[in-house]
């Protein structure tokens, strides 16, 4: 019992202690939270319009066949670099040669049936001038002759077709460019009706770039570079850059020069295309990316993207007045640099906010501006 009063006694003499020694000391000044504070002013500002796009080659050609048979050769490799005029592809030839070599016996045929009846008519206008025959058998002779004639013609035509069809079973290039892949294999039976093409060919020289646009993104273009018309707007649009989903770049500017005649009619868009060059061909038909459309804007309040606080797509600020955040709702563009925002309501010219770190203010929260040190450092 002792000794719990004498564990007492001296937790009692450390408390008395611990006033004592507080008493008579000043409290401890609240230490302000510092931020980098920026006034509002007017100024110039290049913002970006991002669109997705998907490259296609200004020529991009489906070879197919225009004859059937057996693929009997495949002459290229996927891939491959191929010239104009390149055999690509043959096709069977001996049944179109032996078509050739009939269709010429028929116009030997056609040819000596016409011999005879020109030889014929020749006959029958020296009896006629002889009063031996009469006009009929005359004009019959003559009749005769027209009609071998037509079928020495008609033969011609038919060996002309035939090697015609002989040419088809060699398949070349239309254009310089690059093979795609190839969908049939030697042995296979193709023919013009077939529904998949023997491959496609890409000149990859020149690309073009095409996005789907709303009717109220083309009226912003329309009223952001003050046209009256597509016309006029091809005209004022500055050059566009191309960049592919994996960041790399198409170091050759393009230029907006289509927009569609027509919009859809289940979402209202239409469609736009950018041409671009491309003589290295790095980037290939088919590749997925987006076009940067630049637009310099003048005279307006922009302010750091770490200014601003994100609530449902709800953009908040906090502006400094009496040594306070207050919170305030503020309107952007919904395009930007990457960095910054154009605030079209809200804010104005002089006011004071908070430039960074916004998201860990409080709507009263006292502040005070953060001072930067010699060096450039802050404190």
């Amino acid at each position: 019992m002792l000794q719990i009063k004498h564990n007492l006694l001296t937790v009692f003499s450390l408390c008395l202690t611990v006033l004592c020694t507080s008493c008579g000391e000043e409290p401890e000044a609240v230490v302000k939270d510092a931020y980098r504070m920026l006034t509002v002013e007017r100024q110039d500002i290049t913002l970006n319009r991002e669109f997705a796009v998907t490259l296609e080659s200004e020529h991009r050609i489906y070879v197919r066949t225009l004859v059937s048979g057996l693929l009997t050769k495949i002459c290229v490799q996927e891939g491959a670099r191929v010239k104009k005029g390149q055999p690509l592809f043959i096709i069977d030839q001996a049944p179109y040669i032996a078509a050739v070599d009939a269709a010429k016996a028929q116009v030997g045929t056609a040819r000596a049936a016409h011999s005879t009846a020109q030889l014929n008519l020749e006959g029958k206008k020296r009896l006629y001038a002889q009063q031996m025959i009469g006009e009929f058998d005359l004009h019959r002779a003559h009749h005769a002759s027209e009609e071998a004639r037509a079928q020495v013609e008609a033969a011609q035509a038919e060996l002309a077709g035939a090697r015609t069809n002989l040419s088809y079973t060699t398949i070349s290039s239309p254009v310089d460019g690059v093979i795609g892949m190839i969908n049939h294999r030697v042995g296979d039976f193709v023919s013009p009706t077939d529904e998949k093409e023997l491959t496609m060919i890409n000149q990859n020289s020149n690309l073009r770039a095409y996005s789907i646009l709303s009717e109220e993104m083309l009226s912003e273009l329309l009223r952001d570079f003050d046209c009256d018309s597509y016309d006029e707007l091809f005209k004022k649009l500055p050059p566009v850059t191309f960049y592919s989903n994996w960041g790399s770049q198409l170091p050759q500017e393009g230029r907006i020069d289509a927009i569609s005649g027509s919009v859809e009619k289940i979402n209202g868009a239409t469609y736009i295309r950018a041409s671009f060059r491309n003589p290295t061909e790095k980037f290939r038909s088919g590749t997925n990316g987006y076009i940067v459309l630049p637009y310099v804007m003048h005279e307006v309040i922009v302010i750091p993207q770490e200014a601003a606080v994100d609530i449902n797509h709800q953009y908040l600020v906090y502006r400094v007045i009496d040594g306070k955040a207050v919170a305030t709702e503020v309107t952007v563009m919904p395009y930007n640099d990457g960095h910054n925002f154009v605030v079209t309501n809200g804010l104005e010219p002089g006011d004071v906010i908070i430039a960074e770190g916004a998201g860990f203010v409080e709507d009263g929260m006292e502040v005070t501006e953060k001072k930067e040190k010699k060096g450039g450092k802050q404190s």
